[in-house]
């Protein structure tokens, strides 16, 4: 299997500029190849798309608007969006309305791990997702008990390991399954319960026990979705107990959380931007009845919201004051693996920063701020991965980045800019920025 993975590691970087090797204190590592590109317009370092695509886990999915199951991208039009937020099959405006031009198809699949039938923005998601995942559906049972069990205890990791394992046995049909195998063995480092950060005042011992615990009920489980550890390629360890938990530890350090920002909100947004004129007077009157319709009913928070700021606009309407939170359409997450940004160790002071097209794929851009050049190594922040964030870093101080990289499995960081004095440092260090997540930008 090793020599499946150096293969694999071959096979990624080839044609990209970069390599894997790796570094003193942080295991693999993303270095550049190329000559020197000189510190300026971000330039593109590569792009790639998720490995399998996206595994959407929303606390409450249906309030989040609609977005495409495999690829993320958002469906319909923004009237459609409106009305599967508010439960309305009803829509008067025009044909013509701004809010009816399409984002996409809609195509609807067959319920697998619930109710609701899941929902893709072309025929070509929605092909790959069954192939993917559309093998479980002879075992349908013994797959919503595995959802069910990852939904209770909150835990995204379980059911991206099972679309990944689910990616690999379809690779397996066309190619050797050790290389099918490669792209999650590459990533397998340590179990789960090393790699998340222990809530403070506890028993760390009696704390793993648990965690090794719910691992080992989710591989039960997993099992019976597959049907069984005979229905899987012999070189495979992912499902025996040491191995599905370094698999799950692999994901927890290296699975990249993508938010979705709704198009309704981007539409709200761009009204707002307009100059008072007859054509914004005619948006407001058109939205109004929906977002009143929404504030009605607000969503329930849940623990994916916390910690996000909203936006918050009102405007002076005939019928009254209209006012719009945000927080009436939360964003909808999705989780995913990048293949080539998994080997990017963490920086404070990145050489790189991370932006995401329509459907998910992303452009890894070099900070305007650096010199890249042949064999320096390429990291990203695991704190906010935009090109904008490094005033926002340096804002957070020493202590407020190494405080919020625990849980990153990073107890502390030996960067250049946790290096420096913070009382040293030129108000000129870094560009300015706010942006605090990355948003598919749809």
């Amino acid at each position: 299997m090793a020599d499946s993975v150096l293969d694999y590691i071959e096979r990624l970087v080839r044609g990209h500029s970069v390599n894997v090797r790796d570094t003193p204190d942080c295991g693999r590592g993303l270095f550049a190849t190329s000559e020197p590109t000189g510190p300026g317009t971000p330039a593109i370092i590569f792009s790639e798309g998720p490995l399998g695509g996206i595994v959407q886990m929303s606390g409450s999915t249906r309030r989040r608007g609609g977005a495409c199951c495999l690829c993320g991208h958002a469906l319909g039009s923004p009237a459609w969006q409106l009305r599967l937020l508010t439960d309305k099959v009803t829509w008067t405006g025009s044909e013509s309305d701004i809010l009816e031009e399409p984002l996409s198809d809609i195509v609807e699949g067959k319920p697998l791990f619930g109710k609701r039938s899941p929902l893709f923005c072309s025929s070509a998601c929605h092909d790959e997702h069954e192939r993917i995942l559309g093998p479980l559906r002879t075992r349908r049972a013994a797959a919503q008990r595995f959802a069910r069990n990852a939904r209770k205890i909150q835990c995204a990791f379980y059911m991206l390991a099972m679309k990944l394992i689910c990616w690999c046995l379809a690779e397996a049909k066309k190619r050797p399954s050790a290389e099918a195998a490669a792209p999650l063995q590459a990533l397998c480092r340590r179990p789960y319960w090393d790699a998340v950060d222990m809530p403070p005042e506890i028993d760390v011992e009696s704390f793993k026990r648990k965690l090794a615990k719910e691992a080992e009920i989710s591989r039960q489980l997993a099992l019976k979705a597959l049907g069984g550890r005979d229905a899987l390629p012999s070189d495979w360890d992912f499902l025996d107990e040491t191995g599905y938990a370094n698999l799950i530890g692999a994901l927890c350090c290296n699975c990249t959380v993508v938010v979705y920002m709704s198009p309704v909100i981007q539409h709200i947004l761009q009204v707002t931007g307009m100059t008072d004129c007859a054509a914004k007077e005619a948006a407001l009157t058109t939205l109004e009845p929906w977002i009143r319709a929404l504030a009605v009913s607000p969503p329930q928070p849940d623990d994916t919201s916390e910690g996000e700021k909203a936006e918050e606009i009102s405007w002076n309407t005939p019928s009254g004051r209209l006012s719009f939170s945000s927080k009436l359409i939360p964003p909808f997450r999705g989780y995913a693996i990048y293949p080539r940004m998994a080997f990017m160790n963490h920086s404070c002071r990145p050489t790189c920063g991370v932006e995401f097209d329509f459907a998910a794929r992303i452009l890894v851009l070099q900070q305007p701020y650096v010199d890249i050049q042949k064999g320096t190594e390429l990291t990203i922040s695991y704190l906010d991965s935009s090109l904008d964030a490094q005033a926002d870093l340096i804002a957070m101080g020493t202590k407020g980045r190494q405080r919020q990289l625990l849980p990153y499995g990073i107890s502390s960081c030996s960067c250049e800019l946790c290096q420096i004095p913070e009382k040293k440092r030129s108000k000129g260090f870094g560009n300015q920025g706010s942006q605090k997540r990355q948003r598919l930008k749809q």
